[in-house]
């Protein structure tokens, strides 16, 4: 489910920014990574509890739990790191376009057309812009 919606929130890009949307991606990857981590912790235990001669590195390939730990924390930190590299080098991309923006929020304006309109119109008060 959670790899299903990080795709589905790639293709789609439901947010006007594309730092919203690469966060939401972000998240979902670390939730996904996050529910292997404790389902995979959860195995490892229920192997070493319910096998007592089993070695749990034969199916999972860490002989520790606390490899299989360190092994999941440093993978979501690395994503972590990825995403946030991403979100920084997209957030300065879109700051150096030239853009209209409302002084009081510093956000894109809203603009919508009426049906069966086609342009909008952008009238200056200084005739020197």
């Amino acid at each position: 489910v959670c790899s299903c919606y990080a795709v589905a929130l790639s293709v789609v890009r439901p947010y006007k920014r594309v730092e919203d949307n690469v966060l939401a991606v972000a998240t979902s990857l670390v939730l996904l990574l996050l529910f292997l981590g404790t389902n995979w912790t959860t195995i490892f235990l229920g192997i070493e509890e319910r096998y007592q001669g089993a070695d749990p590195a034969d199916v999972l390939g860490f002989s520790s739990l606390t490899g299989l730990v360190n092994s999941m924390i440093a993978l979501v930190g690395a994503v972590l790191i990825f995403f946030l590299i991403g979100a920084i080098f997209a957030a300065r991309r879109v700051a150096k376009l030239p853009t209209f923006r409302l002084v009081s929020t510093k956000q894109l304006p809203e603009l919508t057309l009426a049906h069966g309109l086609k342009w909008h119109l952008f009238n200056s008060h200084i005739w020197s812009t």
